[in-house]
């Protein structure tokens, strides 16, 4: 029997984006995804069209100045905007600091900032392919991509852990991972420098 998965409509997210964005030299929340929204818009967007239940954005006091510019996704009653006031503890510290809200969700998407070609098909086939106690990952060529999704005992489970100082790769060792085959090349895409904003977009970010 095949495993049934879990519903779209069952799942949360957490957009990890307070870091210092230092290569990039402006905040990656606010880089232009298109002419209409930035990449926190669009990232929002996939995953409120796509039917997932709440959104945590997580922000340095840099990035929460900027959002006060470009409020209208905070509209949405199931989008949260939560402030790492130690953005130096980096990421896993955000990400306990996210998902604090989230605890009872049964599954739970890890979104990076600068991951912004995140698509529908691909939260949907992270949700069909976990299951209980695991975590799911997209796969392109025998490559991990981008976003992961993970069960409701890991989300627990980061929450309790005692130390920030982890790496969240490192802590998911101790747990079954379940590839995922995404024929997009765009999971693996990370855009952390205004070369990389470039050769994407075609122009620079600023």
């Amino acid at each position: 029997m095949k495993n049934p998965g879990i519903l779209l409509q069952n799942t949360a997210g957490v957009i990890l984006a307070a870091g210092f964005s230092g290569r990039m030299g402006v905040p990656k929340l606010s880089l232009p995804f298109d002419d209409n929204q930035t990449f926190t818009e669009k990232i929002i967007n996939t995953y409120l069209s796509a039917g997932c239940k709440n959104i945590v954005l997580v922000v340095n006091r840099q990035g929460k100045e900027v959002l006060k510019k470009q409020k209208d996704f905070l509209v949405e009653g199931n989008v949260f905007v939560v402030l790492n006031a130690f953005p130096e503890r980096e990421r896993f510290y955000s990400l306990q600091t996210g998902l604090k809200l989230l605890d009872r969700i049964p599954a739970v998407f890890v979104q990076n900032i600068d991951n912004p070609f995140v698509h529908p098909d691909w939260l949907q086939k992270l949700t069909e392919a976990i299951e209980p106690g695991t975590f799911a990952v997209p796969h392109h060529k025998g490559q991990g991509g981008h976003p992961v999704l993970l069960s409701g005992k890991i989300v627990r489970d980061i929450i309790a852990f005692k130390s920030y100082r982890k790496n969240l790769r490192d802590f998911l060792q101790a747990y079954p991972k379940i590839n995922c085959p995404v024929a997009d090349e765009k999971i693996l895409v990370n855009i952390n420098s205004p070369a990389e904003y470039r050769k994407y977009f075609g122009h620079a970010s600023h």
